[in-house]
């Protein structure tokens, strides 16, 4: 860990990464005392629709008359949820599948392949813009659409990983020494192939706030007048360019989440990587 962390500091990319996803994080957890006018998140005051941004609302008021910096912090607060619990679940469902497929390699792993093989071959997006659809708008429905959509790729992932190293001699050793399977996988093989799953995580999670954002954009997500980033660059779209923050603010949010993921996903890519590494230490 120490190593790691030592060669994570020396990527200036990853650690810009880094301090944008530890600002994101405090801003979410921090949202109700930091936000200028936390109930303008839930009240309307129509009388200040569509302002400037000024000494009273720093950037500006939406159609509704809320703050918009009030309320995209507190839409920090939901991308953050939504995508953490739609990665976690698509991973452990995944992760398990895979896990178990790769390991005893018979009729059933080939099925559930095959299974991931048909939900890879669909864009994700429209995938689960489709099950949104058939079950109705809701925070639930983006969670349950976006894990069944995206647990082909942990799936497949640790499939192929487990595959390759279960070939290798302590593995071996220890089934030939009677260790149950189910302790084999989680303690031999599992640990050694966390390095990939860790990147394809983090660099999922920035695709998951995508993904989230875009639902709401088409008003799938969060119903109103749940603060959601996606949802604000929709409805500011009427009123651009002349009420330009109104687009600006969600959207760089947007912009500067997907970014600091990504960048922390190549970041962690680089310092697991042993041939990327190697002559560095």
């Amino acid at each position: 860990m120490r190593g790691l962390l030592r060669r994570l500091r020396r990527d200036r990319m990853a650690m810009l990464g880094l301090g944008l996803l530890t600002c994101l994080i405090l801003i979410a957890l921090l949202a109700p005392y930091i936000a200028p006018y936390p109930e303008d998140v839930w009240e309307f005051h129509v009388e200040l629709r569509l302002s400037p941004p000024s000494t009273d609302t720093l950037l500006g008021t939406d159609r509704m008359g809320g703050d918009i910096l009030s309320r995209v912090i507190f839409g920090a607060r939901l991308s953050l949820l939504l995508s953490g619990i739609s990665v976690g679940v698509a991973l452990v469902i995944g992760g398990s599948l895979g896990l178990v497929a790769g390991f005893y390699r018979n009729w059933i792993s080939d099925g559930l392949m095959r299974i991931a093989d048909v939900f890879l071959a669909v864009p994700q997006i429209l995938l689960a813009i489709a099950i949104v659809q058939i079950l109705g708008p809701a925070i639930e429905n983006v969670v349950l659409a976006l894990s069944l959509t995206y647990w082909p790729f942990w799936a497949r992932l640790v499939y192929a990983q487990t595959r390759s190293i279960s070939n290798e001699v302590f593995v071996e050793a220890a089934m030939a020494l009677g260790v149950p399977a189910w302790r084999v996988m989680l303690l031999h093989i599992l640990p050694n192939i966390a390095s990939p799953i860790i990147v394809r995580t983090s660099i999922g999670l920035g695709g998951t706030v995508l993904a989230v954002a875009t639902l709401g954009f088409l008003g799938l997500g969060a119903p109103p007048p749940t603060p959601e980033w996606g949802s604000m660059v929709a409805e500011s779209r009427a009123y651009f360019p002349d009420a330009w923050w109104y687009t600006l603010t969600p959207g760089l949010a947007i912009f500067l989440t997907v970014l600091g993921f990504n960048l922390v996903g190549d970041g962690l890519r680089d310092a697991l990587d042993v041939h990327m590494r190697r002559g560095v230490d």
